[in-house]
This record gives structure tokens, sequence and C-alpha cells, in this order.
């Protein structure tokens, strides 16, 4: 497996995006970002911000190949608890949550973002009350859209009841569109299957084409750089290559209290030592 390196832009998500804050990314080696729909980091209803991104994407010679949906309006809104979820099971609340994915999918798919990374319901206990029924209603209003903009959803395994490999992999492949696929986020995996990880991580590569890389304690999903938790890489690389996986890996880090910069040059290291020990598959 090539190692094709993305960042997410989910390290600066309390923030609304800059240039400078894609410039460190692109000093750092990454050559594609994966925006973060969500306010204050970004408004994807707000023309003059999506001209400015592609004219910073452009003077990088940074490309976009996926962006994350929004599972909460505002940053204000999500540390109160409330989030958008399409597997909500109030009509009106799985609406908003539709509608906003909608307009992301219009907004970033000219900027060349063709697959929508996103959670299948709500997070942690709050998402207990979703429901595979509602979920599936929303992803029939959703794929006509991927359709009419050549893209591709990609459900996030997170930690919730209808987020685990099992469900997941179970509902994308009852499904059966090949508009609807899997990204595969190892910190969560971690979470949510602990010591069935590796299996899960199995579960989900065949429907893979989309990466979140992050890592943590087994406990709490604390978005640290790769190889500094408790994740084993080497069997999360042999699935994705065994499988023919050819997408970007996206590292999706939570800010620590240091620049961006050091942050980020950290990062590529740790990518570059992991990616090395990669043993290619065989042609």
């Amino acid at each position: 497996m090539a190692p094709d390196l993305a960042l997410s832009a989910h390290l600066f998500a309390y923030e609304p995006l800059r240039f400078e804050h894609l410039n460190d990314a692109a000093q750092a080696g990454f050559r594609k970002i994966e925006p973060w729909a969500m306010t204050p980091h970004f408004d994807v209803n707000d023309k003059d911000r999506l001209e400015n991104l592609k004219g910073w994407l452009a003077d990088l010679s940074l490309t976009t190949s996926s962006f994350h949906a929004p599972f909460y309006a505002d940053l204000a809104e999500a540390r109160a608890g409330r989030w958008l979820s399409l597997a909500a099971p109030d009509k009106d609340a799985r609406k908003a949550a539709v509608e906003k994915t909608v307009q992301a999918i219009r907004a970033f798919r000219p900027l060349g973002a063709r697959t929508a990374v996103i959670h299948p319901s709500a997070p942690g206990k709050a998402g207990d009350g979703d429901t595979c029924e509602a979920l599936e209603a929303s992803i029939a209003r959703l794929l006509p859209v991927a359709e009419d903009t050549d893209s591709v959803l990609a459900l996030e395994n997170i930690p919730s009841a209808l987020g685990r490999a099992e469900p997941l992999a179970d509902f994308v492949a009852r499904i059966d569109h090949l508009r609807l696929r899997i990204c595969i986020d190892t910190g969560h995996a971690l979470i949510t299957e602990g010591e069935n990880t590796r299996s899960g991580i199995e579960r989900l590569a065949p429907l893979c084409v989309a990466t979140h890389l992050h890592d943590n304690d087994g406990r709490n999903d604390a978005h640290l750089i790769p190889g500094e938790g408790a994740f084993e890489w080497a069997p999360f690389f042999n699935a994705l290559d065994a499988r023919g996986y050819s997408g970007p890996l996206t590292i999706e880090l939570r800010r620590k209290d240091e620049p961006y910069a050091e942050t980020l040059a950290a990062a590529a290291r740790a990518m570059k030592a992991l990616t090395s020990q990669i043993k290619p598959g065989p042609a």
C-alpha cells in the first residue's frame, strides 16, 4: 500500500478555517485535506468562504477527496449535547440532518470532495434511541443526491449502538448500493470493539472507501497521533491492503497545547515510520 496522506480539518474544528491552517498542513507534507462542514469552522452556505477555500487549495497545491458531513449544527450545540442525526426517530430532526448533509455535499463537490463521511447516528448514549429504520429513510433521501453529484456516502464507525462494526457493515451490505460505503475510524474501532478490534476492522475493510486514523488508550476518544496509543497498526494496514484499498490515509487529530505545525510534523513523521513497515501485498 503506497501511503496517500490526508489531513482531517478536525484538528482546526474549534475555530474558523484559515489559510495558515492549510499552509501548516502543506508544509508538513500533507497533499489532501478533508474539510469539516460545521461551524464555526466552516459555513458551507457562505459562498465567499467557499471561493476563498478554493483559492487556498490551489495556491498550496492541495486537493480534497472527501469531507466530513455535519453531525452538529454548531460547536455550541455539540457542547450542549444536541446533535444532528440521520437515524433520529423524530422526522423533523431527521429532516434537518438530511438537509445539512445535502448542503455540504453540494458545496464541497465542486472542490473535488467526492466522498461524504457521515456519522450513522448521534454519538454515545445520545444515539441509543436512534434506529436503523430511520437511518435507512435518510439514506434513501441522500442516495439520489449522491448519484446526481457523482458522490459516495461513507458511513463512519462511531461509539454508538448503530456505529459498531457489525451493525454498520450489516446495514451497508443490506442496502447494497455502490454509492453507500464505509469510513473506518481506527480510534473509534478501538473503543467500541475492544479486544475484537482486529476482527471488527476486517469486517469493515471490504466496504471501506475512506479512513480516519488516530489513536487512544481504548477508553477515551483522545484523537492522538497514530502510534501514541494502544491501536495495533500492522493488522489494520494489512486488512486494507488485502482488500486493495487505494484511498487516502486521513489523519484525524485533536488540537494539542502546541503550535499546529509541531503537531502536524510529528504526525507526518509517525505515519512515515508506521507505513514504512507495511509489506507489499502480492502483485
